[in-house]
């Protein structure tokens, strides 16, 4: 059995099109964990009604705690062999599952992925029957997935988002029971880091079969707040997970950190976070500084080029004024 894990939070316009996609897997083993995250819409009773309709979808009605305590409330109750996550706002090709499943019956992984589209509106038209070819098939380990997670030397030129996000994965219930999510700035990525430090092998099928949903209202559309500044203290958490002797990965969260950090406290300039976006980074200054200044395997002229950036600001705001400036020109 697959259980599927899908937080829900206001999201009544949307939902019964994420079900829906879920119900009418061609991979039909599957329970519907339904965690309503103390939605002040019609999106409990939306759930409340497909559960009265189909006995796979499972309900849980708590009060309003986040994305990370919504799925770790799923965790905990799953019953499945395999786990998978949608979100409620988005939806699933009708064989993402079954692709998932058959490409870990390949060989022992511990979790296998596709890619994701971004959509803009639900379109049935998105729906080609599709296999599995070789060429759409990469077998790899810790080192890859923690140069994906952080873009770093990515070798398949895949958006980073692919290793981020939890969504377009099926992971071996075994393999993560252990996990749950913290509540932090970017959870999936400090999730999949700890996953990825443990993966022994992964298969990775390159289609887009999960459909990420775009609206102006959703967590990843929010202007400058809090949240988005706290991006930057996941990166620091999973630097902390990341042990002391492997030096590369370290790098790979390191430079991430720094480029995010950077970029954060420039578009925070003239809000109400700038002190906050301020603060944050010294503790990160603080933190890690000397180990990003030693570490011989982020490149010298990057190195050289973030510390410019985040000691002398004005530098950084004239880079991205001519980026802008180039950018505004193509169009």
């Amino acid at each position: 059995m697959i259980s599927v894990i899908v937080p829900i939070y206001n999201v009544e316009e949307y939902l019964p099109t994420c079900i829906n996609s879920i119900l009418n897997q061609t991979y039909k083993n599957i329970e519907i964990l339904l965690i309503d995250d103390g939605s002040t819409d019609k999106s409990g009773e939306i759930c409340d009604e497909y559960a009265k309709q189909d006995n796979r979808c499972i309900v849980i009605h708590q009060s309003n705690k986040g994305i990370s305590e919504a799925r770790n409330t799923g965790l905990n109750h799953v019953t499945g062999n395999y786990i998978s996550f949608v979100d409620g706002d988005d939806y699933i090709h009708p064989q993402m599952l079954e692709t998932l499943y058959e490409a870990l019956q390949k060989g022992d992984y511990d979790f296998s992925m596709v890619t994701f589209k971004q959509i803009w509106k639900y379109c049935k038209e998105d729906f080609p029957t599709i296999a599995i070819q070789n060429n759409n098939i990469l077998i790899t380990k810790t080192l890859t997935l923690m140069a994906g997670l952080y873009t770093i030397n990515n070798m398949l030129q895949w958006s980073e988002l692919n290793f981020q996000v939890v969504w377009n994965k099926l992971y071996k219930k075994e393999f993560i029971k252990d996990l749950r999510f913290k509540q932090t700035g970017s959870e999936d990525t400090e999730f999949n880091n700890r996953v990825y430090l443990r993966t022994n092998l992964a298969i990775l099928i390159n289609i887009p079969l999960y459909y990420w949903v775009q609206r102006q209202s959703s967590i990843s559309h929010q202007p400058v707040n809090k949240n988005y500044i706290d991006r930057a203290n996941s990166y620091l958490l999973c630097l902390h997970e990341i042990p002391i002797k492997e030096k590369k990965h370290r790098a790979f969260c390191l430079e991430k950190l720094y480029k995010i950090t950077i970029n954060i406290r420039y578009h925070s300039q003239n809000t109400q976070w700038y002190d906050y976006a301020i603060k944050q980074t010294q503790i990160i200054k603080q933190q890690s500084i000397k180990e990003f200044i030693r570490n011989k395997y982020i490149s010298l002229s990057k190195r050289m080029g973030l510390l410019l950036f985040l000691y002398i600001p004005i530098t950084y705001n004239c880079f991205m004024y001519i980026n802008e400036l180039i950018y505004k020109l193509k169009k």
